[in-house]
């Protein structure tokens, strides 16, 4: 079997690649895999709208399930690509079925962090990422009081004001002094944190869990690296995320800390895309490679990349939104994002009341940053010529929702 457009991811991405490529071609065929059991929906409101119930589970699709049959769209749920000929052009599923194509749009997002502890693998420790894992939280919430959160992510932040909200007893555990130390400076970090303390939310700084221990009756014992212990009914691990290049490398694409991928989205071989979370592309207004993890960054590069696979030829120049919302609180920026750089206010003081500017950089766009990445990557070799006028922004920093 063949298709012209294959899209393996099923995330946000990925609907809004539908779309790109449709405003283009109409009638050329398309292919969905994903390893969900649910077609594309939104994962933001997962940590908010959902525990608040001013969303319902109905409410989350991206599109109406009648959308993908109009746009004529096949879609294969619960199925995972293993394994990926870049050559020929084929790729296979988990059940072993091969799908030819001429064009492949890779949107496998990320994965969490885990938990690097002895007895991590104890089902009282979950990760939170995907609508299986609200699900399986919210149905236990009848029989837990107290949940603990490590790692100081969005994730970790935005749930335990929530579930604070839901009247549950909450112990937030973060590496440094305060939570998204990468993002926040330390007068905001701070602030936030007695924020989350006027929440009666207990935190503890400089801590992360080195031990699990099952004790039975739904109790779950967390002992510190500092050699202090905890009870807890529930171990909820936020300590950020990576890009599943996994698939990417096997089909030998160029990769860093996403798959690279040049301004209109295509990768190191031709015939291959990637957007949203796991691409890393060229941030035109900063002059830099950068990889943004967000909802409003993957609808808008997954609409921009599918219509360049169907040939519009626009690059993405965008400046995604990130933001999180904790409480009555709400903190955004655009830009780079780090808590070395000075905040710039873009409203001049006119904010809604509880909004916070993040610390942000933006420069005009240089031409040299539109020239194809793959010849941008720190080492490039020799034969690739020399390199664009591209930096590179340090890695391992944390992500906006």
């Amino acid at each position: 079997m063949h298709y012209r457009y294959v899209i393996v991811g099923g995330g946000l991405a990925a609907a809004a690649a539908i779309e790109g490529i449709r405003s283009q071609d109409a009638d050329g065929s398309i292919l969905l895999f994903s390893r969900e059991n649910h077609l594309p929906y939104r994962r933001t409101p997962l940590t908010k709208e959902m525990w608040a119930g001013s969303m319902k589970l109905e409410d989350l699709a991206v599109h109406p399930e009648g959308f993908y049959e109009s746009h004529k769209v096949d879609v294969r749920l619960r199925r995972e690509i293993v394994e990926m000929d870049s050559e020929h052009k084929i790729l296979w599923d988990d059940r072993g079925d091969s799908v030819g194509f001429d064009h492949a749009l890779l949107v496998t997002g990320c994965r969490p962090r885990r938990l690097q502890a002895q007895g991590a693998d104890s089902p009282s420790v979950r990760y939170f990422r995907a609508l299986e894992d609200f699900l399986a939280l919210e149905q236990s919430m009848d029989h837990i009081q107290h949940v603990t959160t490590v790692g100081g992510g969005f994730v970790a932040v935005e749930l335990a004001a929530t579930l604070r909200e839901r009247g549950k007893e909450v112990t937030m555990i973060f590496p440094e002094e305060w939570p998204l130390h990468r993002i926040l400076p330390r007068e905001l970090g701070l602030a936030l944190v007695d924020y989350l303390r006027s929440m009666e939310i207990e935190t503890v700084s400089g801590e992360t869990i080195v031990e699990v221990i099952e004790e039975g009756n739904g109790i779950v014992r967390g002992r510190t690296y500092g050699g202090n212990t905890l009870a807890t009914q529930v171990i909820l691990v936020d300590q950020g995320s990576e890009a599943q290049v996994d698939l990417a490398e096997a089909a030998n694409l160029d990769t860093d800390d996403g798959i690279v991928v040049d301004e209109y989205g295509r990768c190191s071989r031709p015939g291959f895309w990637a957007a949203g979370d796991v691409a890393e592309f060229p941030y035109l207004a900063l002059g830099q490679l950068e990889r943004v993890e967000g909802a409003e960054h993957a609808e808008k590069h997954g609409f921009c990349v599918g219509a360049n696979m169907a040939g519009a030829g626009t690059p993405y120049t965008h400046l995604p939104l990130k933001w999180f919302r904790v409480g009555e609180q709400q903190f955004e920026g655009v830009g780079e994002l780090h808590a070395r750089l000075d905040t710039e206010d873009g409203l001049g003081g006119r904010r809604p009341r509880g909004h916070r500017v993040l610390p942000a950089r933006r420069r005009r766009a240089r031409r040299a940053a539109v020239q194809r990445v793959r010849a941008a990557r720190v080492g490039a070799r020799a034969d690739r010529g020399s390199a664009p006028d591209v930096a590179r922004r340090t890695r391992g920093a944390d992500h906006a929702g």
